[in-house]
Formats: structure tokens, C-alpha cells, sequence
């Protein structure tokens, strides 16, 4: 892109994912456009995922990675519920994505999460995931390329 001087314009930034815990709930902001360095495949990408009725993941990394592991722990959290007939909490649902991450450690995954929820004895929690299995808990998080 140019600018009004003539002067190429370098936008080296890409998916940005940012979420903050407040006394209500967990609110989280997220961007729309899928991109590969300057190359800008979509702009109309959802980077939210739905794993359950009170909890949300962000995708930041490859859409492929992100899509096909939250979906599975999705997939993961209702045979819980199914299984212990109560909600799974943010936490454990955290924690499982964690160890499926840390089990794929090193094979090349792409994968920067945040998975929110609202927890009926705790309240919100946010939590970041990442690739390599780390799992953190805080109060604000901003995860990818652009959050830089």
C-alpha cells in the first residue's frame, strides 16, 4: 500500500487477540483478517470458537491448528459434562487443551489460544495456551503477531 507520498507503507502485523477478566464476565476482542506475511488470504475469518455454553476459544496462529484442536476440545468437554454430569470449569478445560498441546510439542503446530469462561463457583477465568503446552492464567492477555 502506498502512502500520499509515494512511500511503500510496511504493515508487518497480523492476527491480534486480546481478552480481559472484569467483575462480569471475560470480554474478548479479536480481528478478522487471515494472513501469511504480507499475504492477505481473508478478511471474514472467525476467530472465536464455541467450546461449550460458557466457554470461548481465540485462534491466533495457524487457522488450521487452532480450528481443528479447539473443535476437539470441544468435543472433549461435553464427554465430560456427558460423563460427570456437571459443567466442565475453565480451568480443566484449559488444562486439557495444555496437555494435548504439550503431547504434539515439536511437531510443528501453530497455535496461540485464549479459552474464557464463566465458572458458577469462581466466576470468569481466562487462560493462555500455547503450542508448546505452556498454560498460564491472568487477568488480560493479548496473543499473536499484531499484539506485539
Amino acid at each position: 500500500m502506498k502512502a500520499r507520498s509515494g512511500r511503500l507503507m510496511n504493515f508487518n502485523k497480523g492476527t491480534t487477540t486480546l481478552a480481559f477478566v472484569f467483575d462480569g464476565g471475560v470480554l474478548v476482542a479479536v480481528d478478522s483478517r487471515a494472513s501469511m506475511g504480507s499475504y492477505v488470504s481473508s478478511q471474514t475469518v472467525r476467530k472465536v470458537l464455541h467450546i461449550t455454553d460458557r466457554l470461548i476459544g481465540t485462534m491466533a496462529g495457524g487457522a488450521a491448528d487452532c480450528q481443528f484442536w479447539e473443535r476437539h476440545l470441544g468435543r472433549l468437554c461435553k464427554l465430560y459434562e456427558l460423563r460427570n454430569k456437571q459443567r466442565i470449569t475453565t480451568a480443566a478445560a484449559s488444562k486439557m487443551l495444555a496437555n494435548i498441546m504439550y503431547s504434539y510439542k515439536g511437531y510443528g503446530l501453530s497455535c496461540g489460544t485464549m479459552i474464557a469462561g464463566y465458572d458458577a463457583n469462581t466466576g470468569p477465568a481466562l487462560y493462555m495456551v500455547d503450542d508448546q503446552g505452556t498454560r498460564i492464567k491472568n487477568n488480560m492477555f493479548s496473543v499473536g503477531s499484531g499484539s506485539t
